[in-house]
Formats: structure tokens, sequence, C-alpha cells
């Protein structure tokens, strides 16, 4: 009991932490833009073109899920073990009588509803102002959305509690990896999230019109191998996680 105690209390003092914070701040910046995107693009036509499904999803998939999504995990992800680690509170509760994998599963468990209620309320609210174009897609491109979400909070939550610097390492993960592997011929691709869920996203929309990529440029996984690769990123990502934040000692709090 009084571990389940310990476990709630840290996990509303990291969500409100987290929900009151810089981190904040700097995902609603590029979710605004989002916004004034669609509100400048889509809203208000009155048409269900096929080529607005396409242009629709193209911003979904390209900038949507590979650059904001990647933003909103890593500035949580990162945060919720990095931030007590920079700021040097992390000692405080590492020398409680909790063990270290329910510390850990605290701050999980406190990002992971932040990221996705962002992600999942602002997409509701592009496909909302998309009209007829944003009820088609929303449906088609939700399960994708949550995958690179949960894959992405426990990946960033690995690099939070491997790397001093973590935030640092994940914008050159999310910059390079995400953006630059993830879009040259080749295997090398399969090392990004985005990867795995475009090739989700890619074959959800092909019954409404959605162009494939062109297989020399992207060569898309199939919807299972895709969500599996994800599921398996997500549950490898945080149980190597809790390996090295139960045995790892963190000198530099020192």
């Amino acid at each position: 009991m009084k571990l389940l105690r310990a476990w709630t209390t840290l996990t509303s003092l990291t969500f409100r932490r987290l929900l009151w914070s810089a981190s904040t701040m700097m995902v609603l910046l590029p979710l605004t833009g989002c916004l004034l995107f669609i509100l400048w693009r889509f809203h208000n036509r009155p048409d269900l073109a096929t080529r607005d499904f396409r242009d629709f999803s193209e911003f979904l998939i390209l900038i949507f899920a590979s650059i904001v999504v990647p933003i909103c995990a890593l500035a949580f992800g990162t945060a919720s073990v990095g931030g007590d680690r920079e700021d040097r509170t992390l000692v405080f509760l590492l020398v409680r009588p909790i063990p270290r994998a329910l510390v850990l599963l605290a701050k999980f468990t406190a990002t992971l509803p932040l990221v996705l209620g962002l992600v999942v309320g602002s997409y509701w609210l592009y496909c909302r102002l998309a009209g007829e174009v944003g009820q088609v897609a929303f449906g088609l491109y939700l399960p994708a959305l949550i995958y690179m979400t949960l894959a992405y909070v426990c990946l960033f939550h690995l690099f939070a509690v491997a790397f001093r610097h973590s935030t640092i390492i994940a914008l050159i993960y999310a910059l390079f990896m995400e953006l630059l592997l993830g879009n040259i011929p080749g295997i090398a691709k399969r090392v990004a999230v985005n990867y795995y869920g475009r090739s989700i996203m890619y074959a959800a929309g092909a019954n409404e019109g959605l162009p494939t990529p062109d297989p020399r440029w992207f060569e898309p996984l199939s919807v299972d191998a895709a969500s599996w690769a994800l599921v398996g990123i997500a549950f490898g990502g945080l149980l190597l996680a809790l390996v090295i934040f139960s045995r790892r000692e963190y000198r530099d709090l020192t």
C-alpha cells in the first residue's frame, strides 16, 4: 500500500510539473503552427476531392507524424527524468525507500497520458477543422499515431536514463535519424520510428486514393510488421530503460 501511495504521488507530481513547464510552451508552438496551416488550407472547404485528401494526408504524414509528434514526445519524455537530473533533485528520489523501477514507471505513467493527450487532441481538432476530409482521415491514421507516440515516449525515456544531456541526444536522433535516415533509400531507414508509422499510414490511406511513395525511395512494411515493430521498440526501450535506471550509479548528482 505504501508503494502504491508513493507511485500515485510521484505520478501526480510529475504530471503537474511537466504540464506547467517550459516543455508545454515548446510543443504549443508547432501545434499552433499546424493549426494555422489547417485553418488556411482546409477549413471551410465544401468539396471532398481526392486531391484534398491527398494534401491533408501528406501534411499528417510528413509534418505532423514525422516532426510534431516526436517533438511532443521529446519535450516531455526527456524532461520527466532528465529535468530532475539536471536540477540535481533526482538524488532525493533515489535515496527514498522506493524501488528505482517504480520511480521510472511513475515518471513514464505521468508522461504518456500528457503526450498522448496533446497528440490525439490536436489531431482530433485538425481533422474536425478540415471538414469531411478530416473525418475520413481521423480513424484511418489514429492507430499509427498512437503507436508512434508510445514508441517515442519509451525511447526518449531510455535516452533520459542513459545520457546526462538527454535532450541534446534526443534532438540529434529526431533531426538526424528520423528526418535524414528515415528518408533515404535502403534499410537504414529502419532505425527511424517514423518509417514504421508512415508504413501504416500509407497503407491506411491507400483505399482513399493516397498514392504510395516511389519504391526506390520508400518501400513500406506491411501493417502488421510495422505495428509489431513499433510495439517492440516501445516495450524494448522501456525495459532497457528500467534495467539501466535500476543499476546505474548517477555520480553526477553529488
